[in-house]
Order: C-alpha cells, then sequence, then structure tokens
C-alpha cells in the first residue's frame, strides 16, 4: 500500500513536529480532541505556523 503523501514532509525529522505529534497524542488518549483530519496535516500546519510565527518576532499570520 502507497503511503498518501502531504506538503509538510520538511517538518517530520525536526523536533517541533516530535513534541506537537506527542502532545497530540495525549490530547487524544485523555479524549481532550477528536482528529478529523489526518494528523500530518494538522502536526504539519501547526509546525509551519509556529515556524512563520517565530520568523516573523511572534506575530501572527493572520489579524
Amino acid at each position: 500500500m502507497k503511503k498518501i503523501e502531504h506538503p509538510y514532509k520538511e517538518y517530520e525529522q525536526t523536533q517541533l513536529w516530535e513534541l506537537i505529534d506527542k502532545a497530540i497524542d495525549d490530547l487524544i488518549q485523555n479524549q481532550d480532541i477528536e482528529l478529523t483530519t489526518r494528523k500530518e496535516y494538522v502536526v504539519g500546519y501547526l509546525c509551519k505556523n509556529i515556524k512563520i510565527g517565530v520568523e516573523r518576532g511572534g506575530k501572527p499570520l493572520r489579524g
């Protein structure tokens, strides 16, 4: 079976990915959240936005 790709591959081997992935696992296990989107997309989106936010000096992407 072919693994489905996602647009966040560049973040997969980072510490940030590992931290967010673990945090989401904890939230799911505690039944605090239920994901309806593939986890790779959620983790990748958060990694991307945190990275951009840090590069912008902590300024949000929107607003």
